[in-house]
């Protein structure tokens, strides 16, 4: 791509309710793009304007001139002058593809919605055209109440015996339309749910919104009825088929009580597959009756719904929402959307970028002597600017302080009802193929230990577990662990990290990551950094061996709030690799998250210990560069004869910094000068200064 949308906003006019965002997809040939008729019943305007910071901003230029490198917002403005409601829009640019894909927004007949991204300008990418669907409705399928009319299969289906998370292929005795293929092979999940076109689909336990990425994450287009996670302990799954050709039915049946569960009555449900392309959910029971999880009734934990098998379209009829009631049915019936189109096209005038203002400070640091009560000396401060905008900066003093090495108290989650031995017995954990091993401490590695200054250690320092993704379909899994700064702002300059593996001589490569807070709940957000590293030799007992990564190029600046800091890496390769994880301590501890994906497509981040219930903390360690200016207070004997400034493209400026003795005795005096600029690579300098009186040098003299 040529433009980096890196913000997409819609704004309500004309009286529309709030907006409700939904994520972009890809297209499909038949039901995503019906074909549209272009005429006057939808308008679409773009405006042009440089983003001043709100990202509402509605310029009114069809033609802007700006640099490469300006960020540019585009407004686009939809108005509906059609007799239909219009709830599905679709914006395709001709630079940057597909902006959404089937974007739910209901604009009424007259009304107007306005949506928002900033683009940022690119030499030689100057024509941009806006093409615009809008339909009445979702594609694919729609749900509507119908008589309930369950009928109970105990007895005469095939029963399938389903393990936990388990699934088996059956093969139908006719082909079943679905979305835009048909088949007549069907993977039944215990989980409540069924993947059609493959006799090797999975059910996967933990429910998501639909629709889900990556693509066909179970293996193929999706129907679920009741999808929930789902214990194997009582009950059962059975199948069968009835009526004659060209009239059958396949019927699906669930009795299975909830993960956890204890006490109530299981769910009991059906789904129906006619050979007519007819379907059917019927429910029984929704009601689990469990005292300690009311939530989990009427479908209130569940996701109930339809995929296509590329994972373009959803048809979610609920989620996590107490939908389904007891004596219930629910018929899909395929949709015919009502679509137009219209399209509008803007132009940049892309000049060469402008280089941002850059400083330098000279010299750097600042040093000076004198004799106890004498003159006050003056040294010049050059502040060059080597870009091509003008350079603004500021000045604060700060005293020179010792780095904590006290690490900081990190908050503990509370411990939730938990899927307490879900992967016990799977290969998402390093304890589970290993004999009983005594836990050992590893040797010291040098910056890594608990006597680093700075460091922030959560674990006990003994490995007693280790995590990765053992499901085979995702080759990205990311831990990260959540670690506090004792100071604002803050710094991290290295971080540590253990591995544990089930045969010997295992490497795995790895990147060291580190994430803001600015996910959801306060969850991991945007990625600050990224490191490459390996580990090698990792041992096969749990033995602490660190892997230190230095982050101290990196200039991450935390402001406030916490970050993450842990890895991702690819759990396939070499397949033997686990994080190191301490599970004797109290649950939670470090608030930790996982992530599995696949390039272009991650997952979201949960709580690690949503998934192994006794996890403590990771092995991974953060080493705190506390801010040298985090406390800026006056330094009696140090002044500047300016404290802000501008200089222009490619000058320099000399002020003059008075180092004054004399109110001080002989000994060793050092400060800060924290300098403030909008360069965008260094937007605060350090300058340390440093002050010696009289013939002795008192290292632990800092002055306050």
């Amino acid at each position: 791509m040529n433009t980096i949308p890196i913000l997409l906003r819609r704004a309500v006019v004309a009286g529309l309710l709030s907006p409700l965002f939904a994520g972009a997809a890809p297209s499909t040939s038949l039901h995503a793009r019906p074909a549209a008729a272009l005429g006057s019943e939808i308008t679409l305007e773009v405006g042009l304007a440089l983003d001043d910071g709100d990202p509402a901003t509605c310029g009114s230029a069809t033609d802007l001139a700006v640099h490469a490198g300006d960020a540019v917002n585009f407004c686009y403005t939809l108005t509906n002058h059609s007799t239909r409601t219009l709830a599905y829009h679709t914006l395709v640019d001709s630079v940057d593809g597909a902006i959404f894909t089937l974007m739910h927004e209901d604009v009424a007949p007259g009304a107007s919605m306005r949506f928002n991204r900033i683009v940022t300008a690119t030499l030689g990418v100057e024509d941009y055209a806006a093409d615009w669907t809008a339909q009445d409705q979702e594609p694919g399928y729609a749900a509507a109440p119908v008589a309930f009319a369950f009928t109970d299969i105990v007895g005469s289906g095939t029963p399938l015996d389903l393990a936990d998370d388990g699934a088996t292929g059956v093969t139908l005795p006719f082909a079943f339309p679905f979305f835009d293929g048909t088949s007549d092979l069907l993977t039944i999940g215990n989980n409540g749910t069924l993947v059609l076109g493959t006799l090797t689909g999975f059910s996967y336990a933990f429910n998501d919104p639909l629709p889900y990425a990556p693509d066909v994450f179970m293996g193929g287009p999706i129907i679920a009825p009741f999808w929930d996670d789902f214990a194997d302990s009582a009950g059962n799954v059975w199948w069968r088929v009835d009526g004659t050709a060209p009239n059958r039915r396949a019927i699906v049946q669930w009795i299975r009580p909830h993960f956890l569960q204890s006490g109530g009555t299981p769910a009991v449900f059906q789904a129906w597959l006619g050979e007519d392309g007819s379907l059917e959910f019927h429910y029984a029971n929704t009601v689990f009756g469990d005292a300690a999880n009311p939530d989990w009734d009427n479908g209130g934990s569940a996701t109930v719904g339809l995929q296509n098998a590329d994972a373009s379209i959803g048809n979610q009829y609920s989620y996590d929402t107490p939908s389904l009631s007891p004596a219930s049915a629910l018929a899909w019936t395929r949709t015919s959307p009502t679509a137009y189109a219209t399209g509008a096209a803007v132009h940049l005038d892309v000049a060469p970028a402008l280089v941002p203002a850059s400083i330098a400070v000279t010299p750097d640091p600042l040093a000076a002597s004198a004799e106890p009560g004498g003159a006050a000396v003056a040294l010049p401060l050059v502040i060059a600017n080597g870009g091509d905008q003008v350079l603004e900066w500021s000045a604060l003093e700060a005293p020179a302080a010792r780095p904590s090495s006290t690490p900081a108290p990190q908050a503990a989650s509370p411990l939730a009802v938990r899927k307490l031995a879900a992967n016990a017995a799977t290969r998402d954990r390093w304890h589970a193929r290993q004999p009983e091993v005594v836990s050992l401490r590893g040797a010291v590695t040098e910056g890594c230990d608990e006597s680093t200054p700075g460091i922030i250690v959560h674990d006990d320092g003994a490995p007693e577990d280790g995590y990765r993704d053992g499901s085979g379909l995702f080759t990205i899994a990311g831990y990260v662990d959540r670690f506090t700064p004792s100071a604002y702002p803050a710094t991290f300059t290295s971080a540590c990290v253990a591995f544990l593996a089930s045969a010997n001589g295992t490497s795995q490569a790895f990147q060291l990551v580190v994430y803001d807070d600015t996910g959801w709940d306060g969850g991991p957000g945007n990625l600050l950094a990224s490191v490459d590293a390996i580990a090698t030799d990792i041992p096969t007992t749990a033995t602490a061996a660190f892997v230190r990564v230095d982050l101290s190029a990196l200039g991450i600046s935390v402001a406030s709030g916490n970050v993450y800091i842990g890895v991702q890496f690819d759990p396939t390769n070499p397949g033997t690799a686990f994080v190191a994880s301490d599970v004797s301590g109290a649950p939670g501890a470090a608030s930790g998250y996982l992530m599995r994906g696949n390039p272009g497509a991650l997952g979201s981040w949960d709580p690690i210990i949503d998934q192994f219930n006794d996890y403590h903390a990771l092995l991974v360690r953060a080493v705190e560069q506390p801010d040298a200016c985090a406390a800026p207070s006056d330094v009696p004997w140090l002044s500047l004869d300016a404290s802000s400034g501008s200089v222009d493209a490619h000058a320099q400026a000399t002020l003059t910094a008075t180092l004054d003795p004399s109110q001080l005795a002989a000994g060793h005096y050092a400060a800060n000068l924290c300098i403030a600029s909008n360069d965008p690579a260094h937007p605060r300098l350090v300058v340390p200064v440093s002050f010696d009186l009289g013939d002795r040098l008192f290292d632990d003299g800092f002055d306050g």
